[in-house]
Formats: structure tokens, sequence, C-alpha cells
């Protein structure tokens, strides 16, 4: 990680963003993965690029502007709906302001051309955003908290849904409850004001940030439960568990996930014991 830089300039204007959605829909995706375009006066950052796609990326090009400063772009995780048109973005800024732009990914291995992430996004005024470690959802999975206490979440906290944890990524429940409650404490301090996440709309205000976070933890305190009085009942296949605690009715396209979800709930209680 690299050192933090100064605090910002309390004089300095708010750093602008603008969150573009791109036309993914789907199960995983809910209505598009949500991209984020940072704007400190002539500087810009862009969080989470999103899929490979020609229109999604223009549009960003066209929102990031003529005449200014890319200074880099960053992807929350590995998946693809978020880091696949990343490296294309970056060569398309680096070769319109003829300046080298970073990419930056926490696993390097899995975005190609990425560097390490910084400790903080740095502007002319100061920090525009923290970068914040929130494994769970993937081993990989960061939050940038941008100046005035707007957090994207990547896919740690999702708008109108809960979020996947994906064993196969190195996703853990158990990593995931930690990072929640990381998020808990900062919104409780009142150092998260608003939560735009990777899919879905926006929590606008602290009130909606802490109940939305409070919200999940619940939700995954409850199928905790559920998965652990179901196995004390001697319901251990997981085919089984998936009727249980989803019921007979869940939706084919969200079978895959919700597996994902059980799978990682059996792995905490395991390493709760």
């Amino acid at each position: 990680m690299e050192e933090q830089g100064p605090d910002r300039d309390p004089d300095a204007p708010a750093v602008e963003l603008i969150t573009v959605r791109a036309d993914n829909p789907g199960p995983m995706t809910l209505t598009g993965t949500n991209s984020h375009v940072l704007r400190d006066g002539d500087q810009v950052w862009v969080v989470d690029p999103g899929p490979k796609d020609p229109e999604h990326l223009a549009e960003l090009l066209l929102i990031c502007g003529d005449g200014v400063r890319p200074q880099g772009v960053l992807v929350t995780h590995r998946h693809l709906d978020h880091s696949a048109g990343a490296a294309t973005l970056a060569r398309q800024l680096a070769a319109r302001s003829g300046r080298e732009v970073p990419l930056w990914a926490a696993d390097q291995d899995a975005v190609p051309g990425s560097r390490s992430l910084p400790a903080a996004l740095m502007g002319a005024h100061g920090v525009v955003g923290h970068v914040i470690h929130l494994p769970g959802h993937t081993a990989d999975s960061v939050g940038v908290l941008v100046d005035g206490g707007r957090l994207l979440s990547g896919d740690t906290l999702l708008g109108g849904s809960s979020s996947v944890i994906v064993p196969e990524d190195g996703g853990s429940l158990t990593d995931y409850l930690q990072s929640l409650a990381i998020l808990r404490a900062l919104a409780k301090d009142g150092r998260i004001g608003a939560i735009h996440p990777g899919h879905g709309p926006a929590y606008e205000s602290p009130l909606e940030a802490l109940t939305a976070i409070e919200e999940t933890i619940a939700h995954r305190e409850e199928r905790i439960e559920q998965v652990r009085r179901a196995r004390t009942a001697g319901i251990l296949t997981l085919d089984r568990l998936l009727r249980v605690v989803y019921g007979e009715d869940l939706p084919a396209p969200l079978e895959k996930a919700a597996r994902w979800n059980l799978r990682a709930t059996l792995d905490h209680l395991s390493r709760d014991r």
C-alpha cells in the first residue's frame, strides 16, 4: 500500500461523483453495473468501469470530458461485470490525455495490467477518497470512501438486494460479517453519509446508509440461524438445505447464488465452533 497523503483542503470544492449504469441487467447484476466517475477540478478517476461494452466505455469517456487529467482507474473486485472494461478504458484515457493512467486492483492476476491499490486517491486539494479493504463477497473486494462520506461499496452492499458470497473467489461469510461490522462502526461514527453500491440505487442519507448496513447484518444472521437449525434437525445435503432455507419456489436463475451463499454459511459455521 502507498503512503496516505495529506488531508483534503477544507476550502476546496467537494469532489463531484457521477454514476453511470451499464446496460447489463440480470439476476446477479440487478439493473446493471454502476460505474463511478470522480472529478476534482480537472482531475478525474473512474471506479468500476464495468463490462467491456463499447457504448458504456464511450459514455464514461464522454463524462470524463476533454482537457482533463485522468489520475487512475480502480476496480472494487475481480468480477468481470466490474473489471472487464477497465484496461480498455485506462488505455483510452491515456491515449486521449497523453499521460500514463494507472489501473488499480487488489487481485492483479485477475485484472491484466493492474498494479497494487493505493491507500488513498490523491487530488490537487488532498485526499479524494480512501480505499478500504472489505473482503467477503470476494477475497479482493474493496470500497472507496469518497470525500464527504460517500461510500462506493462495490458488491459488498447492493441497492435493494443482498450480495452473494462467492467461495470460488475466496469469498467468506466470516470475512463479510467483519467487513460489515467495520462499515457499521464508520456509519455510526458519522464517517459514512451515503452508499453508492455496485448495483441498484444509492442510499442517499446517513440514516439510509446505516439502516442498509444493519439490515444486511440482520439478514445474514437470520440465514446463519436458519442453516444452523436445519443442520441440527438432520438436514445435511446442500440440495435439501437449499429447499428448506430458500423455499421450493426459488427462481432457477437465483439458485446458483443461493448455493454459493449456503456453502459460505456452512464454512462460517464450521469455523465458528
